[in-house]
């Protein structure tokens, strides 16, 4: 028995770092979603702007409108939380509360976007890693006067 743990023992602890690894590239669609959509609530909502979101994200040029979440990134994550230890894996999901969303629209001139601001509900894609991935549907609730 003891000579099975001398053998599995290093190999274990060699493979324990591929384990990470391979987390961490399941992850990266979180990563770049939280990247491109999420918005910190270090500053108040009103002082982000789309002129200035736009050019500092890795935001798609090609679409009308880009959508922005103001909210904790922990509300976000827990929108694929089944129970405490399982997740909701390829599935739409609808979070249960509304978020403030920054919706970005570009101008007709190319050069500048329009802003709308509203308390909405979303429907999240939840990736085949239990992660969300993507925006699916908007439900305005009220809309967030400047």
């Amino acid at each position: 028995m003891s000579s099975y743990l001398k053998v599995l023992g290093p190999l274990l602890v060699l493979l324990l770092p591929l384990c990470g690894l391979l987390l961490q590239s399941q992850n990266l669609s979180w990563r770049d979603f939280m990247k491109q959509h999420h918005l910190s609530t270090s500053l108040e909502f009103s002082e982000y702007r789309c002129n200035d979101l736009m050019k500092e994200r890795e935001a798609p040029k090609d679409k009308n409108y880009h959508i922005f979440i103001y909210t904790l990134w922990q509300n976000i994550e827990n929108v694929c939380l089944r129970n405490w230890r399982d997740r909701y894996r390829n599935a739409y999901m609808w979070a249960p509360y509304p978020f403030k969303i920054l919706k970005c629209y570009l101008g007709n001139k190319k050069k500048s976007y329009t802003e709308h601001r509203s308390y909405s509900y979303i429907e999240f894609h939840c990736g085949v890693n239990g992660f969300v991935d993507s925006i699916e549907d908007i439900q305005l609730l009220e809309v967030i006067s400047n």
